[in-house]
């Protein structure tokens, strides 16, 4: 028998359904509890499990069956390159805005990314193409896919995921981008995998840098749906029925505690709380243990503070690196595990103090209003835009009513080339804000390591 909570019995079943394949969240499972009259398929494979307060229960695991391959003996329609083809030309253009860049997918024209700097009346665009359409490509595409036979024409596509669920796609790749300075000056090239949406409006679903200065962008469109063989195949959830052991509830305490109190907090505070059916069980000694608590460990972010450990950020190809008081840098792996990367500022107490007295506005302002502090790092790589070395000024902010104390979060901007913000929030900083001097540094706690990380204190 495996003890385990009872919320966790999902995450061990899975698994053990999924056979060779391994974990697919493609396949839907709904935990039932029918009572003791449920009277399982004696075929059905089970295990038994327990909770933590000692509940016993024998879960029948159901038979998944291999989706239906939806079959189509001769499909004799428009290919899936005839049936985005109108989008082209209709000269339909998408725009995606992201907190620094925005982009703009033109179908079958081109897809670019920019960003405008607006200083008074001046305008600074900077921009990059990141594929075009070569028309003629249509044709030699349109020519293989006439040439193909009818076996050929019925293969199943291939498929991308999308809110967990495997969707066929057709994908058409436009080249010749702007020339990719790290990528051996390489013209950017962008993947547009277009899948069967029917409420779609050809907008894009995704966006992300797959590889250096190579794209994929993921669009919805009912244009595809025309084809059987894009339709998206549906899916039907998997019932896992436990049956209590032993003179256990129906079902679990936790199970109908959690509830209870969802439901509480739905209710407006003026309404009755529901009832809740409790079983014969030692109450008081299970309430005990519902309230027992443990410590907050708040070292993680106390080490990261004091510049032992560093946070990473990033969801896309380029990811950064952030070591409070020493450094900021920006990497991705490539696919022989190695790792490129780009110094985007280091800390240095003076620097800071000098870049302080000429921005008087990055100044700490008055306690009683104080909400984050600005640190500069200065001194990365050399940028080829602008000949001068990178820079990153990093903004530590308070976050008030977080889940949890440990919270950190980050975001990186590029408001210019090749200068960035790095903000940093967390709940834990609202307590260094009021021993911060006048350069936004605390220096009450020295670092072993470097006596130039502005250290702080901790009122945890």
């Amino acid at each position: 028998m495996m003890k385990l909570q009872y919320w966790l019995c999902f995450y061990f079943v899975v698994p053990t359904l999924s056979h060779e394949k391994g974990f697919d969240d493609t396949v839907l499972f709904l935990l039932n509890w029918p009572g003791e009259s449920f009277e399982p398929d004696p075929s059905l494979k089970h295990i038994v499990v327990s909770t933590s307060h000692e509940e016993k229960y024998k879960c029948y695991l159901p038979n998944v069956q291999e989706p239906e391959v939806s079959s189509v003996d001769k499909y004799e329609g428009p290919s899936p390159l005839e049936l985005v083809a109108p989008l082209f030309s209709q000269n339909t253009c998408l725009y995606r805005l992201e907190s620094y860049w925005t982009y703009e997918l033109c179908h079958g024209n081109f897809i670019r990314q920019y960003h405008e700097d607006r200083e008074g009346k001046k305008v600074k665009l900077q921009e990059y193409v990141l594929g075009k359409w070569d028309k003629n490509h249509y044709q030699i595409l349109l020519d293989r896919w006439n040439d193909l036979s009818d076996e050929e024409k019925n293969i199943s596509p291939p498929t991308k995921k999308v809110d967990g669920i495997n969707l066929p796609y057709y994908a058409v790749n436009m080249e010749n981008g702007t020339l990719c300075e790290l990528n051996n000056n390489k013209p950017r090239e962008t993947k547009v995998m277009y899948v069967c949406y029917v409420h779609g409006k050809h907008e894009i679903y995704s966006l992300k840098e797959t590889s250096t200065c190579q794209y994929e962008i993921v669009v919805l469109s009912p244009l595809l749906c025309l084809h059987p063989k894009y339709k998206p195949q549906e899916t039907e959830e998997n019932q896992i029925n436990c049956v209590p052991l032993d003179g256990s509830p129906k079902k679990p305490y936790n199970l109908i505690k959690m509830k209870h109190e969802s439901n509480k907090l739905r209710r407006k505070a003026d309404v009755e709380p529901i009832r809740v059916e409790i079983y014969p069980l030692d109450l008081k000694d299970k309430e005990e243990t519902v309230k027992e608590t443990t410590p907050i460990d708040t070292s993680p972010v106390e080490n990261f503070l004091s510049g032992k450990n560093c946070l990473h950020g990033g969801t896309g190809w380029w990811k950064y690196e952030f070591c409070y008081g020493k450094s900021v840098e920006q990497y991705h792996m490539e696919r022989d595990k190695t790792k490129t990367s780009i110094s985007l500022g280091f800390f240095d107490k003076k620097k800071h103090i000098e870049w302080i007295n000429a921005h008087p506005n990055k100044k700490p302002k008055p306690v009683a209003v104080r909400t984050q502090l600005s640190h500069f790092y200065s001194g990365g790589n050399v940028c080829d835009k602008t000949g001068k070395p990178r820079q990153t000024e990093v903004r530590l902010k308070c976050l008030e009513n977080a889940s949890s104390s440990n919270a950190v979060s980050l975001y990186l901007l590029e408001p210019k080339y090749c200068e960035y913000i790095l903000g940093v929030e967390s709940p834990l900083i609202c307590d260094i804000l009021a021993n911060a001097n006048e350069y936004g540094l605390v220096e009450n706690i020295k670092n072993d390591d470097d006596d130039d990380i502005p250290t702080i204190n901790f009122k945890v």
